[in-house]
């Protein structure tokens, strides 16, 4: 089970009323109601669970120290069992001799951006103006973004990722899609998997750059956001299949509730046409340790979207809360440990 975690599993914040002070102390942090379905979840041995982020270490460590989980931090650029010690799955060439440029611009749009901030990790940058005024800051990144592209980064091998009120600068290349190989091959390596992988459930508000997550476990999806709109899904699990059947049924119940938006016919083509994701999946990528693992039918895999409704995900979730009733579903369908 592979999570994202900001506007996932995260509380809701509401800025009415609160001193901007505050506001860093109050991000980040992990939703109350999700604290003992997350670990009933992560105590059942059939399930491997993974919070894969583009926050630092020190977030992921604060928020997800108790459970027994993956923990995978800066968009999986390091990765920790959370009973054991970080390692790193940097590659080797990654070059990150563009940082202190690309710093001291955000500075400067931060003292000029009242209620915006910066948060200068291990091998990215992020400027976040979700509390300064919508127009000035949208004004503000824009400048930011000519002044990057035409100085500090103008011959750096480095991504400029736009958020919905955030600019993010990162070495080329770092996606959480990119990782998730790097990340299965730990894990195997670390022998948390002793069988293969042959469901997986993907739960996210993941930026445009990083949906390649999705495509990962389903390369005939379309690379990119598409322009259908995404199926709501109002009540993922439903109570029938959590009360007395297995995982694998409280999974397939999510697909009950709406239609797949790519009809199974457009969306899985191949030249030996088996339609078998995983056969696929290693005729298009060098099949490594991580991908090796997965014993994947596209029927088997479920993508869910949290709050985008332009997305490669399969489903919509409207937000965190959706979020909160989806995983405590699955975890009373968890066999008692």
């Amino acid at each position: 089970m592979l999570q994202g975690f900001n506007a996932t599993l995260t509380e809701p914040v509401n800025a009415p009323g609160r001193r901007f002070d505050q506001f860093k102390e109050m991000e980040l942090k992990l939703h109350p109601d999700l604290k003992e379905p997350l670990k009933k979840l992560c105590d059942d041995p059939k399930t491997t669970i993974v919070v894969l982020s583009g926050s630092d270490r020190s977030v992921l460590d604060e928020n997800f120290g108790e459970y027994n989980m993956w923990l995978a931090a800066e968009h999986g650029m390091f990765l920790r069992r959370t009973k054991g010690d970080w390692m790193t799955t940097m590659p080797e060439n990654l070059h990150m001799d563009w940082v202190d440029s690309v710093k001291h611009v955000f500075e400067y749009f931060t003292e000029r951006t009242p209620r915006s901030h910066f948060e200068l990790r291990e091998t990215s940058l992020v400027w976040n103006y979700k509390y300064a005024d919508v127009e000035f800051g949208r004004l503000q990144a824009r400048d930011m973004l000519q002044h990057l592209l035409t100085g500090p980064i103008s011959n750096a091998a480095v991504d400029v990722v736009q958020g919905r009120r955030s600019v993010e600068v990162r070495a080329v290349g770092v996606t959480k899609g990119a990782a998730i190989d790097r990340i299965l091959g730990e894990i195997v390596h670390n022998k948390d998997v002793k069988a293969p992988i042959d469901y997986v459930l993907c739960i996210g508000h993941f930026l445009p750059k990083d949906e390649d997550i999705y495509t990962f476990f389903e390369p005939e999806l379309p690379t990119g956001p598409v322009a259908a709109a995404r199926v709501k899904v109002a009540n993922p699990v439903n109570r029938a299949a959590s009360n007395g059947s297995t995982r694998k049924s409280a999974f397939r119940a999510i697909r009950s509730k709406g239609p797949q938006i790519f009809p199974a016919s457009e969306k899985r083509t191949s030249n030996n046409g088996n339609g078998n994701c995983c056969s696929i999946m290693r005729d298009r990528m060098t099949v490594h340790e991580g991908s090796s693992v997965l014993d994947l039918k596209g029927d088997n895999y479920f993508s869910c979207a949290v709050g985008r409704k332009r997305s490669s995900a399969r489903y919509l979730l409207g937000s965190s809360a959706d979020v909160v009733s989806l995983l405590k579903e699955l975890a009373e369908s968890s066999p008692p440990g």
